[in-house]
């Protein structure tokens, strides 16, 4: 009997794991991009995992975030963290680090 025991708890341990990694290694969350300029809108928004930054995937924008206003932005990835860049409409550009898009960070972006 003791047998059968080891090999269920041993089965159980394997299934939990399992359950563990997987739900692990999917994030999903949001950021907003909130753009504080009150003369440029930002053209573009690009992420990247955390400390990984090449190469650069571009966000879905959609339309440009205006003056002023903010864009709610949906991200999944491998982790709940990522560096954002956006770029203004003049071409400067803005990097944010380890932004935690499980917690819905925030990207102030002047």
């Amino acid at each position: 009997m003791k047998n059968i025991n080891t090999k269920i708890y041993a089965f159980g341990s394997v299934v939990l794991i399992g359950l563990t990694l997987s739900t692990s290694a999917f994030a999903d969350g949001t950021v907003t991009v909130v753009n504080r300029n009150s003369g440029r809108s930002i053209q573009e928004v690009f992420f990247a995992n955390a400390g990984e930054s090449d190469p650069w995937q571009p966000a879905d924008l959609a339309s440009p975030v205006a003056p002023q206003s903010s864009k709610v932005l949906n991200m999944s990835g491998s982790n709940c963290f990522f560096d954002i860049k956006v770029r203004f409409s003049d071409g400067y550009e803005a990097t944010f680090t380890n932004v935690n898009v499980c917690r819905d960070d925030r990207v102030l972006a002047d």
